[in-house]
């Protein structure tokens, strides 16, 4: 097959499709503004590389992911119209979208206002419904995969990396590999290498924080290090950042991002209804704006785009306003990648849509926690000629991440040619002293590099926590094993929360990755629902996941009414108020003549709150 590497502008491909214009490159193809003069409208066409189109098995699991995505119809998912393959192009036709990417968004605007942030996040949810509903899951949520049209349509790209839930193809190549970008991976992914639903809503949980708080929750100079944290670390509440932010939200943001899926939202549908319920408490925030309004953010051109209230009603695409575009938001192939450092996918000065970013790394996880790193959206430059013998083991990460990811992967095809002396197994290195790892390694001429360390209530201090490459996988001989060593169990200084309402003091704790444990006493100094002690006390230095008892008052304790009856004015005032009770005197008659309680009310025996008023008559 022929090896294509120009731009296809102007061409006909399958005597269909007329390339229009070019949008954007990726590792695994270039994706152009073509017209299908079949049916007269714009397509987004994503042409692959040759270099892959020239692998037979590759191209039938792209056809395969192709039919698959195809299935899905639900109007905040970008379609899939067509595949084919003619005149040496494999090629996809795909929707058309005018408009930005939320990464866009938040580029220029920083962060958006909760509302905001829920109306986006609202359609996105619904079209994980529509997938999981059809057995599958998305694998990949992120900003550069949320698009908004001009209209303020929100679709949702890349359903191509979707492998069925329930009727996936497993192969051994392609077994325990993880697609996905390292800062919105759920934990489950990262350790098992497993998707479901319950994957994609911590994904969007993740999203939703980003969009409030205006960053990721977990950073970290290694990808390593970023998945290490979303296995090992809570996510903390948004207002711990951005303290204006109100606790529903919070509440929201923590459900859907749970370590454990099982105390996540069910579903994407529980997410979402749950999402509207918050919106609806929300107040507006312009003038004359209800719940229901639309919520204004701001397109690449710095005018507005109008978004929400979602509805599942399809909008059908204008032909008229796809013929006019300006703007083209269409996959590339590079939402995953597999070669380190590469730069973002880049378009035209000035023209359509790109997807860059320092988000945009993969991880491949195996077992012992492997995670390696990966570019951005991106196709990365072109490597420079290496002699033959350097190039298996690159090769063998490219067709082994090539299987699973259709948007996203780097070049060609390689084979290792080395015999099999050359050849050897990482072995576990996992709780060994870097010394101890290195002797381990010598014997098979494999080096040792210490990159960093990250936390681990398992994993004593100074011990290996994981390697890159993971256990098991196979190295030539002279090259090196990356490993992260444990820092030990993450601590954190108990903030003072006593004097704190409850509720506050609770999202303290939260927000530095503790737990609350609270309980009650009535109390006579302090008010009721604050926070009278806690344990451990102020100041001292607890292990991360650790729980906090808190002891909040319940206010004064209750006060059972003495009888008063037949007691002189001044002995019946004295008992009442020194069991914390207020007295209201009142006489029987115009004129006091015994100055004796003749009643009172409540009557003796009542049980009431310290501090209520008792009223004496007097005869």
């Amino acid at each position: 097959m022929t090896v294509h590497s120009q731009p296809l502008i102007g061409a006909t491909i399958d005597a269909r499709y007329r390339v229009d214009a070019f949008v954007a490159r990726g590792g695994m193809a270039t994706v152009y503004r073509a017209t299908d003069l079949r049916l007269d409208r714009t397509v987004a066409l994503k042409v692959m590389h040759g270099s892959l189109a020239e692998d037979h098995e590759f191209v039938a699991r792209f056809v395969r992911e192709a039919r698959a995505a195809a299935q899905l119809s639900h109007p905040a998912i970008v379609g899939v119209y067509d595949q084919g393959e003619a005149d040496g192009f494999v090629y996809l036709a795909m929707e058309y979208v005018d408009g930005q990417t939320l990464r866009d968004v938040l580029k220029k605007r920083g962060r958006l206002t909760p509302l905001e942030a829920l109306s986006v996040i609202e359609p996105v949810l619904e079209a994980l419904i529509a997938a999981h509903n059809g057995g599958f899951a998305h694998r990949d949520i992120k900003p550069e995969n949320v698009l908004i049209s001009t209209d303020g349509r929100v679709k949702v790209a890349d359903f191509g990396l979707a492998r069925a839930i329930v009727t996936s193809e497993t192969t051994g190549l392609t077994q325990g590999l993880l697609i996905g970008t390292v800062a919105y991976l759920a934990p489950e992914q990262v350790e098992r290498g497993v998707a479901d639903a319950r994957t994609d809503v911590y994904s969007a949980g993740i999203v939703l924080y980003e969009s409030i708080v205006g960053q990721t929750p977990f950073t970290g100079e290694t990808p390593m290090s970023v998945a290490y944290q979303h296995v090992h670390a809570h996510v903390p509440a948004p207002s711990a950042i951005r303290p204006e932010i109100p606790h529903q939200v919070d509440e929201l943001v923590l459900t859907a991002t749970k370590q454990d899926p099982t105390q996540r939202f069910a579903d994407a549908s529980d997410f979402a209804n749950s999402l509207r319920t918050v919106r609806s408490l929300l107040p507006s925030e312009s003038p004359g704006a209800n719940s229901e309004s639309r919520t204004v953010i701001l397109d690449r051109t710095e005018s507005t785009v109008t978004v929400g209230p979602w509805t599942t009603t399809p909008v059908p695409p204008s032909p008229g306003s796809a013929a006019a575009a300006s703007a083209a938001i269409a996959s590339a192939g590079a939402a995953t990648g597999v070669l380190p450092n590469a730069p973002g996918m880049q378009g035209p000065p000035g023209g359509p849509w790109v997807a860059t970013g320092s988000n945009e790394t993969t991880v491949q996880p195996i077992p012992e926690h492997q995670v390696v790193e990966a570019g951005g959206n991106a196709e990365p430059p072109a490597p420079p000629e290496q002699p033959k013998q350097r190039r298996p083991r690159r090769f063998r990460i490219l067709i082994a991440a090539l299987v699973l990811a259709l948007i996203g992967a780097a070049t060609g095809v390689g084979a290792w040619a080395y015999t099999k002396s050359q050849i050897v197994t990482v072995p576990s290195l996992v709780g060994m002293s870097p010394a101890e790892a290195k002797a381990t390694l010598a014997p098979n001429d494999v080096n040792l590099a210490v990159a960093g360390e990250d936390f681990s209530a398992t994993v004593p201090k100074g011990a290996i926590l994981l390697t890159d490459p993971a256990a098991g996988t196979t190295i030539k001989r002279g090259e090196t094993v990356t490993a992260r060593t444990s820092a030990g169990p993450q601590t954190v200084k108990l903030p003072k929360v006593t004097g704190l309402k409850q509720a506050k003091a609770e999202a303290n704790l939260r927000a530095i990755g503790l737990t609350a444990q609270s309980s009650e006493e009535f109390s006579d100094s302090v008010d009721k629902g604050v926070v009278i002690s806690s344990d451990p006390k102020t100041g001292t230095v607890v292990q991360v996941g650790s729980a906090v008892s808190l002891v909040v008052s319940k206010g004064p304790p209750p006060v059972t009414v003495p009888s008063v009856v037949a007691m002189d004015r001044a002995s019946a005032v004295a008992k009442l108020q020194s069991l914390g009770l207020k007295v209201s005197i009142r006489n029987q008659l115009p004129v006091v003549v015994v100055g004796r309680v003749y009643s009172q009310n409540p009557g003796p025996g009542t049980v009431i709150p310290k501090g209520s008023t008792v009223t004496i008559t007097l005869v």
